[in-house]
């Protein structure tokens, strides 16, 4: 209970971020220079954050489409799925004014349902000459300023400019985590939904209240409360862990699943998971005689798993497209994929969707 009061605290002491409506249509990238996410038209209204690399972050929400929502990308619990960009609206109807449009893939976080729209919020760096001013930090009055420290007050290191909190810390009466950097800070800014807390000191982890302790969450992190129970708050945290230490919890796992099985029983294990340790031989795209890869589907030609001398077509998404054309022939992948069929035609050979991959 003490932990959220101070919690609570620590995020009321925060300034509340300035609305801002857009002075011309605005290039809303993932980064600074970065990939554009979305275009939002003139009038649209944002919410104005931090400033970097001559680039101000903003936070937009709209309706689209439920049904042109895929499942989780990247940090982001859904995407926008399809080749053509998604029109952004006012209200839940086509009479809703349009507000700008969202591209293909780009992640985003669903804040409400009605019908068959949805409600979607996202955050990404725009041009400040679209904002009618830039977010500043107002300088003090030159009165103001008393001519000499306080008695009480260290005086900082010669030739080193005095350490200034984040606007989030500023008059909390909890204790802030260590600073982080500005490339740590920006990320977060990024990634951090509506309603985020910080854990304002190491805290441990349990998977009921007074349940059993299933680790601890370090100070600074940035969590989202789900529910709330005498006293306890669960939350949902983003972090990453290595690929090899972690199994899918569907269901449908196949933890024992070989090539072999996929060949003798192609209908039983569609939809499967697996996670199989293959041997990449090439990046390689798909052609008319692929009949069950789209065309020009990028997929790995692999060997596996493990010591079958099995050929595989590994179909690779796009959010991993990248990290593939990076990936050297003959190395050997940790990957966890979802069977798309046991015996594909006109050759048999297994194909599988990747979900993820981790170089052995």
């Amino acid at each position: 209970m003490r932990l959220t009061r101070l919690l609570l605290i620590f995020l009321c002491a925060a300034p509340l971020p300035a609305q801002s409506a857009l002075l011309a249509d605005a290039t809303v990238r993932a980064a600074p220079g970065g990939s554009v996410i979305a275009v939002l038209k003139e009038g649209a209204t944002v919410t104005v954050g931090a400033s970097r690399n001559g680039a101000v972050y903003v936070t937009f929400t709209g309706w689209m489409d439920a049904s042109r929502l895929g499942g989780a990308r990247d940090s982001f619990p859904a995407h926008l799925t399809g080749k053509i960009a998604m029109r952004l609206r006012s209200a839940p109807s086509m009479k809703g004014a349009i507000l700008g449009e969202v591209r293909p893939l780009a992640g985003i976080f669903t804040v409400a349902k009605q019908a068959s729209w949805v409600n979607v919020r996202r955050g990404g760096w725009v041009d400040p000459k679209v904002l009618p001013s830039a977010p500043k930090a107002a300088p003090k009055p030159a009165a103001a300023r008393p001519e000499a420290p306080p008695k009480s007050a260290a005086k900082p290191a010669a030739g080193k400019p005095e350490p200034t909190r984040p606007a989030a810390t500023q008059g909390a009466t909890a204790t802030p985590a260590p600073a982080a950097s500005a490339a740590d800070t920006s990320a977060a800014i990024e990634l951090l939904p509506e309603g985020a807390m910080r854990v304002a000191r190491t805290a441990i982890a349990r998977n009921a209240p007074n349940g059993a302790i299933v680790g601890q969450i370090g100070g600074g992190t940035y969590v989202v409360p789900l529910a709330r129970s005498r006293g306890w708050v669960r939350v949902r945290a983003e972090v990453w862990v290595p690929e090899r230490d972690v199994i899918p919890a569907d269901a449908s796992f196949g933890a024992s699943l070989t090539a072999a099985d996929l060949r003798a029983d192609p209908e039983g294990t569609r939809g499967k998971t697996v996670r199989w340790e293959v041997q990449v031989l090439a990046l390689q795209y798909a052609d008319p005689l692929r009949r069950d890869l789209a065309l020009d589907e990028p997929y790995f030609l692999a060997k596996g798993p493990g010591t079958e001398d099995q050929l595989l077509y590994l179909a690779i998404p796009p959010s991993l497209i990248g990290e593939a054309r990076s990936t050297q022939a003959l190395t050997r992948l940790l990957i966890t994929a979802r069977v798309r069929t046991g015996r594909s035609q006109p050759v048999g050979i297994p194909v599988l969707d990747i979900l993820s991959f981790a170089r052995q």
